[in-house]
């Protein structure tokens, strides 16, 4: 088999072709299509216009994946009045990618949350499979002591809450390390009124040194009030630290009660729940123990298993 596999270039997003490697039998040609090809793929909607020009040039069936499509983010995202203006695009942006979405053969979700979006909110059909951390890459960073370190890894964006983790740390002896991209300056100019003595930012940093971070940090937050899965998560407890995760119903879809919540909307909650966290080890050791049992699946032989029963 001959797939047209659509996804960006950049590095990081190389991940997307790891599963391959467990399917010699299927040939791609990446970000391109021609006549040989069986059938187009594409890892991400932003690439979906791409993949449909390649669909009506040469009449291959499309296949598309799906991490989220944020229906709700004006009730939602708890935005100021810059947030609201910044997003105000997003309903209309929302509406188009579904309509592309519907001219795909078939769409996988990244999750049941997305699924049942994808169901309720546009009237799409998909079939749900989780996605992968990359095992290898996690074990080829060596493992260190933990140090006093809280960190958050997500881009710079509203819905990602940055705010409710620099003030939920602002009174705990710990480094807060924030690693990130940088989305829009307006909310990184919003954020950084919340910086504190003890935050640290690493903007851009390559691959390599985040994973060093994640190792030596002693816990994860994820204060996000929107995500269609959620990776970072998943590479922290692999890598034995611990979590705190907003009470998002995605988060409680992947991790049912392994891992300590909090209200997403509740700063105060946060800072309760991580105040916890911080001073009980025996919970954080929990965390882990509990959590290993449930991040073992999220491997690219597992997805290769799973790309391979939906596209027959």
């Amino acid at each position: 088999m001959k797939i047209s596999f659509y996804y960006p270039s950049q590095n990081i997003v190389k991940k997307d072709l790891i599963f391959l490697e467990y399917l010699p039998e299927i040939k791609v040609l990446h970000n391109d299509c021609d006549s040989t090809c069986d059938l187009i793929y594409v890892s991400t909607m932003a690439m979906l216009p791409q993949a449909i020009q390649s669909k009506n040039d040469y009449n291959k069936p499309l296949i598309c994946w799906v991490w989220d499509l944020p229906y709700n983010s004006q009730t939602e995202w708890d935005l100021n009045i810059n947030g609201l203006n910044e997003n105000k695009h997003r309903p209309q942006d929302c509406n188009y990618k579904a309509n592309l979405l519907k001219k795909c053969d078939k769409v996988i979700s990244a999750s049941k949350w997305t699924q049942k979006v994808l169901k309720e909110n546009y009237n799409i059909d998909s079939e749900q499979i989780y996605f992968y951390i990359n095992q290898k890459e996690l074990d080829s960073i060596p493992n260190v002591n933990k140090t006093n370190r809280i960190i958050q890894i997500s881009r710079f964006a509203w819905n990602k809450k940055w705010e409710h983790t620099l003030y939920s740390t602002k009174d705990l002896d710990y480094e807060i390390s924030l690693v990130g991209v940088k989305q829009t300056q307006t909310y990184f100019n919003y954020m950084s009124m919340f910086f504190n003595d003890n935050t640290k930012l690493y903007q851009n940093i390559p691959r390599t040194e985040t994973l060093k971070l994640l190792k030596s940090s002693e816990i994860l937050v994820s204060p996000s009030v929107f995500e269609g899965w959620g990776i970072s998560p998943i590479e922290a407890l692999y890598c034995n630290t611990p979590v705190l995760l907003s009470d998002l119903p995605v988060f409680k879809e992947v991790y049912e009660e392994t891992v300590l919540y909090h209200d997403r909307f509740s700063r105060e909650d946060m800072k309760e729940k991580l105040q916890k966290l911080t001073k009980d080890k025996k919970l954080q050791k929990k965390i882990i123990k509990k959590a290993k049992l449930k991040i073992k699946d999220f491997n690219p032989k597992r997805f290769s298993e799973d790309f391979k029963r939906i596209i027959k």
